[in-house]
């Protein structure tokens, strides 16, 4: 028990007394006088009962112990029996409690770094008082990704662990994947064979590339040894790459044999042949229209002399120079991958055989964008020729339509993605069009009269774009004539060469957040009907689609993220592929129940596969901590009787210096 002093004159005065007492009781103790001494141990009983000295003595209450039980709910827990064992784990511990407070810490599936489990039990170490922590449990498959070097001065850590003993597992890892890769040429991947629990290094393990369901490349790789695979980039948008690698006998789960990313393919630079009949206000806004896109390529002419013109001129005076009709459309015409009309007639500009060589251009893949003004109508109109054959539309009566005309999305526009942006909106007029029949392809705009504006359509393996007015630049002029031209050329240029996200008719699948998101387009008034859906474990069910607006279907597969892999989605003769993205990858790269990590720091590890679950009791040191509930003082020297007793001590002192 402590000792206090409760003073009833200040420290101050009674060193005062002291003194004085000490100067009057010093002589007779330096001469050894006969009441020197007892004089003294008056004087000093006297100070004491001024200083009043007592005894504190506390009331205590005994304080619990109190024991830490961490259970561990990432991802890795959900394999096999391990969630029902750690269940039943710290169902026993919380039985077996008894007088022991329990605090149960669940560590939740988390989203990057694997198992911060220490993290978790630091955060609640800060509300326990130290001297009632008598002991920390974690029920865990040993995959923690933060164990500490040591644990010293902490109270005993004891890991029960979800499994029988050590376990094996095999990862596929990605080292380096592309993220984008030109369409048509080759991308470098990176995949690694790592056995965990096992000795495996150097043995050989096969691996399959797929790619949108397809197999690409299948290699036998070494164990432990980076292996490098070179994958083609087939098509424009998202391609999902998915590699996978045998499985290891006896493997605790075959989850992360596999890994799957999105490749986005994108083109090269587009080479665009533009040509203009004549000059024109609208020639130049094609051509900043045209270079605005830094994925472009440009490549114009406009005609100003006909091929075998004569001038009459001396030949070092020509600024002119002849058309190179015969290297544009009969040896380079191929590089090409759109060719876009402005205004364009034949009047001898072009002999048929290089009409005919654009439309054979067209017709094996390529792309053509004509813009047509009053020539169109004309003896020298390209429809008329044989480049005519892959026009959707042929002039009628009454030819050149001179009036103000607001351009218009119809209703099929609305539906297709390269106009149904501008489906609704007020844009702005244009002055003259030219009337014209289609032949094949869809209206998507209309001018005046309702007459077709612009027609979009395919023809044998290429596709085709007519717009019928010139007056497209007044779109870039500003002010009351501005309009949406660089937007809608954009979408058509993509159009024509076959970008997949303005396909008129598409099935398309992703994920958002945790949902699987599957969108169609089309173009018909009818529902689409169902979609069958391929789970990464093969279930396969049937999901309907639901519009979500003018030619759009879409559906959700709720929480589809839990099974991790391919999905494949199908519906007619259109297949989409969707892969969910990784949550946690560190969590997935060795799911083996293991000792190893826990075992620097923990003082007990039980195999919960073959061992009891071992009382609370035995897993803890006992802290016996208390709390004070109050205080009494307990005095040293009461003074009455210490009154009495100094005052004979100075008698006894008196009566010995006086006889």
């Amino acid at each position: 028990m402590p000792i206090v002093f409760n003073p009833a004159i200040g420290w101050a005065w009674l060193g005062l007394l002291g003194a004085a007492a000490l100067l009057a009781s010093l002589p007779a103790l330096l001469r050894r006088g006969r009441g020197g001494l007892p004089r003294a141990f008056g004087f000093l009983l006297l100070l004491g009962i001024l200083a009043a000295p007592s005894l504190v003595a506390e009331t205590r209450r005994p304080l619990p112990d109190i024991a830490i039980l961490l259970v561990d709910q990432s991802q890795s827990m959900a394999l096999g029996d391990r969630t029902a064992e750690a269940a039943e784990a710290a169902s026993a511990l919380r039985a077996s409690a008894g007088t022991v407070e329990l605090h149960s810490i669940a560590i939740p599936p988390g989203t990057a770094g694997g198992t911060q489990l220490f993290a978790a039990l630091h955060d609640a170490l800060t509300a326990i008082p130290p001297d009632q922590l008598a002991g920390i449990v974690a029920v865990t498959d040993g995959e923690v990704s933060d164990p500490p070097a040591d644990m010293a001065g902490e109270p005993p850590f004891t890991a029960l662990l979800t499994a029988r003993h050590e376990e094996t597992d095999r990862e596929l890892r990605l080292v380096n994947s592309p993220n984008y890769g030109l369409v048509g040429k080759t991308v470098r991947l990176q995949l690694e064979v790592l056995d965990h629990g096992s000795d495996d290094n150097g043995r050989p393990a096969a691996i399959t590339v797929t790619e949108d369901g397809q197999a690409l490349a299948s290699q036998t790789v070494t164990i432990g040894t980076p292996a490098t695979f070179d994958l083609p980039v087939r098509h424009a948008g998202p391609n999902i790459v998915q590699a996978a690698v045998a499985t290891l006998p006896g493997e605790v789960s075959p989850i992360n044999n596999q890994v799957i990313f999105t490749l986005n393919g994108i083109q090269r630079r587009l080479n665009v042949l533009l040509i203009s009949g004549s000059p024109d206000l609208g020639e130049r806004s094609w051509r900043l229209l045209l270079k605005s896109d830094p994925a472009t390529q440009l490549v114009d002419f406009t005609i100003l002399r006909a091929p075998g013109e004569t001038i009459d001129a001396e030949p070092a005076d020509l600024a002119l120079v002849p058309f190179p009709v015969e290297k544009l459309f009969e040896t380079d015409i191929g590089k090409f991958d759109l060719i876009i009309l402005d205004r364009f007639r034949t009047a001898g500009l072009l002999p048929a055989q290089y009409l005919a060589n654009i439309a054979a251009y067209v017709e094996n893949g390529g792309a053509l964008l004509a813009e047509f003004g009053p020539d169109f109508d004309s003896p020298d109109s390209l429809a008329y020729s044989p480049l005519g054959e892959v026009l959707p539309a042929q002039p009628i009566d009454p030819g050149t339509l001179d009036q103000e005309f607001a351009p218009t999305v119809t209703a099929i526009g609305a539906r297709h993605p390269v106009t149904a942006p501008f489906a609704g909106a007020a844009l702005a007029p244009w002055f003259r069009m030219e009337t014209a029949a289609p032949t094949f392809g869809d209206v998507l705009m209309t001018g005046a009269g309702n007459a077709p504006l612009l027609i979009l359509g395919s023809v044998g393996a290429g596709r085709v774009g007519m717009l019928l007015s010139d007056q497209f630049w007044l779109w870039t002029r500003g002010g009351s004539h501005a309009g949406p031209a660089l937007p809608m050329l954009g979408r058509m240029v993509h159009w024509l060469l076959r970008e997949p996200g303005l396909e008129a008719e598409s099935l398309s699948a992703r994920f958002d957040n945790r949902d699987l998101l599957i969108e169609r387009q089309t173009l018909a008034l009818t529902d689409p009907g169902d979609v069958s859906v391929a789970a990464p474990d093969g279930v396969v069910s049937q999901l309907h689609l639901r519009r979500a607006g003018p030619g759009r279907y879409s559906a959700t597969v709720a929480a589809a993220a839990s099974q991790r892999g391919v999905w494949k989605i199908t519906e007619g003769n259109r297949t989409a592929y969707a892969a969910n993205p990784i949550e946690n990858a560190a969590e997935y790269q060795d799911l083996a129940a293991t000792a190893t990590l826990l075992r620097p720091v923990a003082r007990d590890i039980v195999w919960l596969g073959r061992q009891p679950v071992p009382p609370l009791a035995q897993l803890i040191r006992p802290r016996h901590a208390s709390a004070v509930t109050g205080t009494r003082d307990i005095p040293l020297l009461p003074p009455l009787p210490a009154a009495l007793v100094a005052l004979a001590l100075f008698s006894a002192a008196w009566w010995r210096e006086a006889f």
